[in-house]
């Protein structure tokens, strides 16, 4: 298994902000997360599962990171009216919406544009326009913090908007979808999702997406510009001017100020609106709640 010591997590992320790793790993089967999760045990260091490096800003961690890129096989087969696809957790979101528009499948198109895995799709329930992964998700494999491997039926698991089971049950190792056949052509709406992508999101500069998540009644967004966060910039660190819920790293930005400016933000949205806004983007350090500990068996 591939082992880097002091990894530079600014590499991983697509914000491109971070401080270093103490340990990364590179597993390229199930046994070798199974080894990752025993160092974590044996050294009683946490550790954190990571994908492409969406929604994540890392400072420093003294812990050990599972990169999931090598655990990328991906099959499919005809099933009935539809698609049954199997994809391990580093295989790339956009294979399954590249297949959605080659297909003509329902829904995974609406996902353009999101740079995620299948695993973190999965973990954090990804969805946009009014379509969630986890609708066309049949069934999860996952390995238990005690090694052990489980796989269960989607309906059986607990998804809701943004969030899953996982990875506070375990580490997602392969998902099963079923994607029927539209009985529509899927390109246009694929197609005026993508130039909307492009009009309204900051594709070109480093973000992790979405800051926080949309209160019930509103969109995060929209309170964020009304309290004068559109365009706020705090050292290297700022909400973008093309909309007002991603940050964009302007060059050189730390975890500190990426800290700072949520807080800000936050402060400001609930004594304007007494609203408090909830992070969709994680916040990685070593005394992190998302730094998950291996406990013994």
């Amino acid at each position: 298994m591939e082992l880097k010591k002091n990894a530079p997590l600014s590499k991983y992320t697509t914000i491109r902000v971070g401080g270093l790793a103490k340990l990364m790993v590179f597993p390229r089967n199930f046994e070798e997360v199974r080894e990752a999760l025993k160092i974590s045990q044996w050294e009683d260091i946490p550790l954190f599962i990571l994908g492409r490096g969406a929604n994540t800003v890392f400072g420093d961690f003294n812990g050990i990171v599972i990169n999931t890129r090598f655990l990328n096989r991906f099959t499919v087969s005809e099933k009935g009216d539809g698609l049954e696809v199997v994809a391990q957790a580093g295989v790339p979101l956009n294979y399954l919406v590249e297949l959605g528009l080659r297909e003509n499948l329902e829904g995974i198109y609406r996902l353009v544009g999101f740079p995620a895995t299948v695993g973190g799709a999965v973990a954090m329930n990804a969805g946009a326009f009014g379509y969630e992964v986890s609708k066309h998700l049949r069934s999860v494999k996952f390995m238990l913090y005690t090694g052990e491997i489980v796989e269960e039926k989607a309906e059986d698991l607990e998804f809701s908007y943004r969030s899953s089971p996982f990875p506070t049950v375990g580490v997602v190792l392969e998902a099963v979808f079923f994607f029927p056949r539209a009985n529509y052509c899927v390109v246009q709406e694929y197609e005026d999702i993508k130039l909307r992508r492009k009009q309204t999101q900051p594709l070109q500069m480093p973000t992790a997406g979405s800051t926080f998540k949309n209160p019930a009644s509103t969109s995060a967004g929209k309170l964020l510009e009304q309290v004068g966060m559109k365009g706020y910039r705090l050292g290297n660190i700022a909400f973008s001017q093309r909309h007002a819920n991603f940050l964009i790293n302007l060059g050189g930005a730390s975890y500190e100020e990426v800290v700072k400016i949520i807080e800000l933000a936050k402060r400001r949205v609930f004594e304007e609106f007494g609203v408090e806004l909830e992070e969709e983007v994680k916040l990685i350090e070593s005394s992190s709640a998302y730094g998950w500990k291996v406990c013994g068996a």
